[in-house]
Protein backbone atom coordinates (compact mmCIF):
# COMPACT_ATOMS: atom_id res chain seq x y z
CA UNK A 1 0.00 0.00 0.00
CA UNK A 2 1.21 3.36 -1.02
CA UNK A 3 1.10 6.65 1.11
CA UNK A 4 -1.62 7.92 -0.82
CA UNK A 5 -3.43 4.98 -0.24
CA UNK A 6 -2.60 4.82 3.69
CA UNK A 7 -3.43 9.16 3.61
CA UNK A 8 -7.10 7.87 2.11
CA UNK A 9 -7.50 5.68 5.25
CA UNK A 10 -6.59 8.49 7.72
CA UNK A 11 -8.50 10.98 6.02
CA UNK A 12 -11.78 8.75 6.81
CA UNK A 13 -10.41 8.09 10.37
CA UNK A 14 -9.80 12.20 10.97
CA UNK A 15 -13.26 12.77 8.92
CA UNK A 16 -10.83 15.33 6.59
CA UNK A 17 -10.25 16.08 3.67
CA UNK A 18 -14.14 15.86 1.92
CA UNK A 19 -17.69 15.35 2.81
CA UNK A 20 -18.18 11.83 4.09
CA UNK A 21 -19.58 9.99 0.80
CA UNK A 22 -16.20 10.92 -1.22
CA UNK A 23 -13.88 9.63 2.38
CA UNK A 24 -15.69 6.72 2.71
CA UNK A 25 -15.50 6.06 -1.24
CA UNK A 26 -11.71 6.73 -1.26
CA UNK A 27 -10.95 4.53 1.90
CA UNK A 28 -13.32 1.36 0.03
CA UNK A 29 -11.26 1.84 -2.99
CA UNK A 30 -7.93 1.75 -1.27
CA UNK A 31 -9.09 -1.07 0.92
CA UNK A 32 -10.45 -4.03 -1.93
CA UNK A 33 -9.00 -6.83 -1.35
CA UNK A 34 -6.58 -6.32 1.47
CA UNK A 35 -7.46 -7.87 5.33
CA UNK A 36 -4.92 -6.56 7.12
CA UNK A 37 -5.46 -3.40 9.40
CA UNK A 38 -3.18 -0.49 8.11
CA UNK A 39 -4.12 2.53 10.62
CA UNK A 40 -5.89 2.56 13.60
CA UNK A 41 -8.63 4.87 15.18
CA UNK A 42 -7.15 6.22 18.47
CA UNK A 43 -9.25 7.36 21.73
CA UNK A 44 -7.86 10.75 20.40
CA UNK A 45 -9.01 10.45 17.36
CA UNK A 46 -12.51 9.74 18.80
CA UNK A 47 -12.48 12.43 21.63
CA UNK A 48 -11.58 14.75 18.40
CA UNK A 49 -14.09 13.35 15.85
CA UNK A 50 -16.99 13.71 19.36
CA UNK A 51 -16.06 17.02 20.16
CA UNK A 52 -16.42 18.44 16.53
CA UNK A 53 -19.73 16.56 16.07
CA UNK A 54 -20.60 18.23 19.45
CA UNK A 55 -20.12 21.62 17.25
CA UNK A 56 -21.69 20.90 14.58
CA UNK A 57 -18.93 20.52 12.00
CA UNK A 58 -20.86 17.27 10.29
CA UNK A 59 -24.76 16.14 10.85
CA UNK A 60 -25.79 13.21 13.11
CA UNK A 61 -26.42 11.01 10.11
CA UNK A 62 -22.95 11.77 8.85
CA UNK A 63 -21.22 10.92 12.07
CA UNK A 64 -22.95 7.20 11.83
CA UNK A 65 -22.16 7.05 8.51
CA UNK A 66 -18.33 7.84 9.32
CA UNK A 67 -18.64 5.16 11.88
CA UNK A 68 -20.01 2.51 9.88
CA UNK A 69 -17.12 2.81 7.51
CA UNK A 70 -14.94 2.71 10.35
CA UNK A 71 -16.44 -0.68 11.45
CA UNK A 72 -16.81 -2.49 8.09
CA UNK A 73 -13.43 -1.66 6.99
CA UNK A 74 -10.62 -4.20 7.69
CA UNK A 75 -7.71 -1.77 6.90
CA UNK A 76 -8.99 0.18 10.24
CA UNK A 77 -7.99 -1.07 13.48
CA UNK A 78 -8.53 0.59 16.83
CA UNK A 79 -6.28 1.46 19.74
CA UNK A 80 -4.31 -1.56 21.28
CA UNK A 81 -6.21 -1.85 24.94
CA UNK A 82 -9.03 0.34 24.44
CA UNK A 83 -10.73 -1.87 21.46
CA UNK A 84 -13.52 -2.78 23.82
CA UNK A 85 -14.70 1.25 23.97
CA UNK A 86 -13.73 2.25 20.54
CA UNK A 87 -15.53 -0.76 19.13
CA UNK A 88 -18.24 0.08 21.07
CA UNK A 89 -18.39 3.97 20.26
CA UNK A 90 -18.61 2.90 16.77
CA UNK A 91 -21.20 0.39 16.87
CA UNK A 92 -23.37 2.69 19.16
CA UNK A 93 -22.51 5.62 15.86
CA UNK A 94 -23.19 3.29 13.20
CA UNK A 95 -26.58 1.47 14.53
CA UNK A 96 -28.83 4.53 16.27
CA UNK A 97 -31.74 2.13 15.71
CA UNK A 98 -30.01 -0.20 18.00
CA UNK A 99 -28.99 1.80 20.71
CA UNK A 100 -29.99 5.68 20.97
CA UNK A 101 -30.19 8.81 18.65
CA UNK A 102 -26.77 10.22 17.20
CA UNK A 103 -27.80 13.85 19.00
CA UNK A 104 -25.98 16.32 21.71
CA UNK A 105 -26.61 13.90 24.44
CA UNK A 106 -25.27 10.51 23.14
CA UNK A 107 -22.06 12.98 21.97
CA UNK A 108 -21.50 13.88 25.39
CA UNK A 109 -21.42 10.86 27.32
CA UNK A 110 -19.53 9.55 24.46
CA UNK A 111 -16.85 12.25 24.63
CA UNK A 112 -16.72 12.00 28.87
CA UNK A 113 -16.47 8.49 28.56
CA UNK A 114 -13.52 8.59 26.02
CA UNK A 115 -11.62 11.49 27.88
CA UNK A 116 -11.79 9.85 31.30
CA UNK A 117 -10.05 6.97 29.29
CA UNK A 118 -6.99 9.32 28.24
Amino acid sequence: MNREEVQALVNLVHFEGGDIFSLIEQARAVSTGLIDEVVYLTRADAADILARFLAGEFSADDFSEWAEAVHGLDTIGVEEGYDDLLIQLIFEISTPELFCPVDEETGKRWLSEIKRSL
